[in-house]
């Protein structure tokens, strides 16, 4: 089992400085459900596994998507690479 994030950690990997985050950590948990520390007292400290799936979705380097869409992937360039895409994803049922 590793060690859970230190404020620090949690600070390089959404590449602000120690400072803001210190500042805006209430808001980013308010606004965007920043996971809480779960450390009462002392340096705080993050679960990984809950901190890493919100940097997931929440990482301000990440590019904007539409609400409920996933990353869509380059369009085919021919018919072929097409059906060869749908056989892939749903299997061929030519049976």
């Amino acid at each position: 089992m590793e060690p859970p994030y230190s404020s620090i950690e949690v600070a390089k990997a959404m590449g602000i400085s120690l400072n803001t985050f210190y500042r805006t950590r209430q808001i980013r948990h308010e606004r965007d459900g920043l996971p809480a520390p779960i450390s009462a007292r002392g340096p705080l400290k993050w679960e990984r596994t809950g901190f890493d799936a919100w940097l997931t979705r929440h990482h301000p380097m990440r590019p904007k998507t539409i609400a409920n869409d996933t990353f869509v992937p380059p369009p085919a360039a021919t018919d072929a690479e097409h059906r060869e895409r749908l056989r892939t994803a749903y299997g061929n049922h030519r049976a």
